[in-house]
């Protein structure tokens, strides 16, 4: 809308007391009709300026023509346009503005966000073959490489399962303890030689599906997966696919209030997208494990909408660069607005080793054998030289216990002078300890105490499935 610049003031009429004759009106008149014709002429002309300026604006990029947003109207004095160049310059970013283009700092809109991010965006589909009958789960997966490697959460392509073990093949104390030849059996299985114990397993089969072609399904291979984490990587064959990798971000430089956009395919309902900010850094969760344990996870938050079918999908920065993996796993159905996702730049290196070994490297020493706190029960059936301290139930083979000479039925009283009543405290005698480092474990034996020294490790535990979690035996692993 135009503003009229006139400025009307009355004006006392001088004419000796006698009326306006009809050719003062007649002035007057012609006056009215004159700013009439010169201001419908300055609007006309306006208008027409407008129309060309913006014709040569969105020639000049019409990669965004297809983004035109109502303009809002401005009011511009013919004096900040000196020539043609200066018009065309200062139309171009304000139409460039308007249009959503990128801006000077290189952040763009939402919608160009999910153009970019989208064709990097695939939907998960893991069945499974239990005991119970067969199941399935649906997720988001993330490309990662142009040949077909996929990222994705652990909990999308593996499920909780009770499996019957049968103990009786396990020979602890050389078979002094007739029909209960293993301790863990006796003190904690049903009497029958077994027990149910709980763990992950891997989907039978895993297909996805591409953002640009929902209808055809592609077989994915599971490369590894790691609970603790919550990470998975698949592959499927890209030939002929042109597939596009995501474009990876920092989440060490992101700050609270930055910009944030979740693209997965949620409760089944296709593609879909999310907006909100960054809420919150570096929230420690505790997640539950399927072994009844649970794994410490320091995350993004975010109140960006992240639901069931989320979970694997990218969070994005406002330059659509991948900042964090959305996991539904970590949503409480009862609250709103609180999202959580895996920082990019934590996960890098755990998928670097998915990719190239099938495992995470466990980076927590270890000393490589589960055990289960002595009771006055224990003691006496076993005639224990104590009746405190954490008896040792199975060594991982080849870990360092093991190479210390550490074997089942030994009593583990001390741990660098420290006494030890119990797996917990044992556990916390490593602590700011490293993988490599040196741990002194003193042992109480029939014949007296001894002390070895053993080095922990760490890669020997990944590669045999160990953890630092309970079990749901009532051993540790440690």
């Amino acid at each position: 809308m135009y503003e009229n610049n006139y400025n009307y003031i009355d004006v006392p009429e001088d004419n000796g007391g006698k009326k306006n004759s009809g050719k003062g009106a007649g002035k007057t008149i012609a006056m009215i009709l004159a700013v009439a014709i010169v201001g419908g002429a300055s609007g006309f002309g306006g208008a027409y300026l407008q129309n060309a300026v913006s014709d040569k604006s969105i020639a000049a990029d019409t990669s965004v023509s297809s983004e035109t947003a109502p303009a809002e109207t401005t009011s511009t004095t013919a004096s900040e346009y000196k020539t043609d160049v200066s018009v065309k310059d200062d139309t171009s970013s304000m139409v460039s503005s308007l249009l959503g283009t990128t801006s000077s700092d290189g952040s763009l809109t939402t919608k160009q966000i999910v153009e970019k991010v989208t064709p990097s965006v695939v939907g998960v589909h893991s069945t499974f073959s239990t005991q119970s009958g067969e199941s399935s789960a649906t997720g988001t997966g993330i490309i990662l490489s142009s040949d077909g490697y996929i990222i994705t959460n652990a909990h999308v392509i593996q499920t909780e399962v009770q499996e019957y073990v049968n103990n009786n093949s396990n020979n602890f104390g050389n078979n002094r303890y007739n029909d209960y030849n293993d301790i863990f059996e006796y003190f904690f299985g049903n009497g029958r030689g077994g027990s149910y114990q709980t763990s992950t397993k891997n989907a039978d089969k895993v297909t996805i599906v591409l953002s640009n072609d929902e209808n055809t399904e592609y077989e994915a291979e599971i490369i590894g997966a790691d609970e603790n984490s919550d990470l998975a990587v698949l592959k499927i064959d890209a030939t002929g696919l042109n597939l596009t990798a995501a474009e990876f971000g920092s989440s060490d430089e992101l700050t609270m209030g930055d910009k944030a956009v979740a693209i997965g395919y949620p409760l089944g309902l296709g593609l879909s997208t999310s907006e909100g900010i960054i809420s919150g850094l570096n929230r420690t969760l505790n997640v539950e494990l399927a072994n009844g344990g649970s794994a410490a996870m320091t995350l993004i938050q975010t109140d960006a909408a992240i639901n069931p079918g989320n979970s694997g999908g990218p969070l994005v920065n406002d330059r659509g660069q991948v900042v964090g993996i959305t996991s539904s796993k970590l949503v409480d159905s009862s609250v709103e607005g609180l999202g959580f996702a895996i920082p990019i730049s934590d996960a890098m290196p755990l998928i670097s080793d998915l990719m190239n070994k099938g495992y995470v490297t466990n980076t927590t020493p270890q000393i490589g054998i589960t055990g289960t706190d002595i009771n006055s029960a224990m003691m006496r059936y076993y005639n224990l030289p104590v009746d405190k301290g954490v008896m040792v139930v199975s060594v991982v083979e080849g870990g360092a216990a093991d190479a210390a000479g550490i074997s089942a039925g030994d009593v583990i009283v001390a741990a660098e002078g420290k006494d030890i009543t119990s797996m917990d405290e044992l556990t916390s005698a490593k602590s700011g300890k490293k993988i490599g480092d040196t741990m002194v474990l003193t042992l109480a034996r029939a014949d007296g105490n001894i002390d070895v020294t053993l080095t922990l490790t760490g890669e020997d535990e990944a590669e045999n499935a160990q953890t630092e979690a309970p079990v749901t035996d009532g051993t540790e692993a440690n």
